[in-house]
């Protein structure tokens, strides 16, 4: 994956899945060695509102309103979920938090936890708008994936390896 091939293959999903697992472990035992000063009321309402803003609406509409297949939903839903589950957007809500309360607290780490738990746990990152709200494999990327990986099986041999092109910078 790079700036001009934005996809993965199994083997970098998984490695992007394993990043986020090694966030999450820090997290998660940095809240364990302190469990006697987090906010547990606050850790879990930071822990939900990502689902509350993003997924609990989306689920609603895919499985509840949508018709036919594939399920349309509006789009609004999809922006929805990906702002309740950026990191950005969540440093905003966790800074404005910071403001209200003048401290930093170990609930907070909730929110990460719960993103870095989505990416590492469930492999859910970003919803693009031409896929559906929930895992539905797409015949396009179907039929990419067999082609990848017919390319990467023939690029075992020298004279079958894709041409690099390169420019003077």
């Amino acid at each position: 994956m790079d700036k001009l091939n934005t996809f993965h293959t199994r083997t970098t999903f998984n490695l992007d899945r394993l990043d986020n697992a090694v966030y999450l472990a820090i997290a998660t035992v940095l809240i364990v060695a302190n469990w006697h000063s987090v906010h547990w009321w606050r850790f879990t309402a930071a822990f939900l509102w990502p689902d509350l803003v993003g997924t609990f609406p989306g689920l609603y509409w895919y499985y509840g309103r949508a018709k036919g297949e594939p399920r349309v939903i509006p789009r609004i839903i999809h922006v929805l979920y990906n702002t309740g589950h950026s990191f950005a957007v969540n440093s905003i809500v966790v800074a404005i938090w910071y403001f209200l309360t003048g401290s930093l607290e170990w609930a907070m780490l909730s929110i990460p936890i719960h993103l870095w738990g989505d990416r590492a746990i469930f492999g859910n990152t970003y919803k693009p708008f031409a896929l559906a709200f929930e895992p539905v494999a797409h015949p396009a990327f179907q039929q990419f994936t067999y082609q990848y990986n017919q390319m990467e099986q023939d690029a075992g041999t020298r004279e079958n390896r894709p041409a690099v092109v390169r420019t003077s910078g």
